[in-house]
């Protein structure tokens, strides 16, 4: 199937239409101003509003912010792959995961440690000490 050429213009008109707006606009919007910039209708019919609507969504300049708006690629930041993103929150969760286990094993080293300071043999001549004077208080 041959591509009309006034579909691409328009796809090049629309271009031209957000790169002067500086903003995402409706995709309703973005394609009657860019026909109404070629010169052509003021309400384009249904056939060429889906068939430009899908030229903007098949040309990588364009890019969908959500709700039905379209801004430019080139406004947006670096955008990574999901499976990088997926792979980088699964990293940092790690992380946290790792740094919040650590801590309590560090934690419970330090509890550990500060209750037995002592040797166990002298832990045990203090208990006994204790039933000793348990023993002379009850006589």
């Amino acid at each position: 199937m041959a591509i009309p050429k006034n579909s691409i213009d328009e796809v090049d008109s629309a271009y031209q239409v957000l790169k002067a707006a500086g903003h995402p606009l409706y995709y309703r919007e973005l394609i009657d101003q860019a026909i109404a910039a070629r010169g052509g209708t003021v309400r384009a019919s249904a056939h060429t509003i889906a068939d430009v609507h899908t030229r903007i969504n098949l040309d990588s300049r364009f890019v969908h912010t959500g709700k039905s708006m379209w801004g430019l690629n080139e406004w947006s930041p670096q955008r990574i792959s999901v499976t990088e993103a997926e792979e980088t929150a699964a990293a940092q969760s790690d992380m946290q995961r790792r740094a919040k286990l650590f801590a309590a094993i560090q934690q419970d080293f330090e509890n550990e440690g500060t209750a037995s300071n002592s040797d166990p043999d002298q832990l045990l001549e203090d208990e006994t000490e204790l039933e000793e004077e348990n023993e002379e208080t009850e006589v």
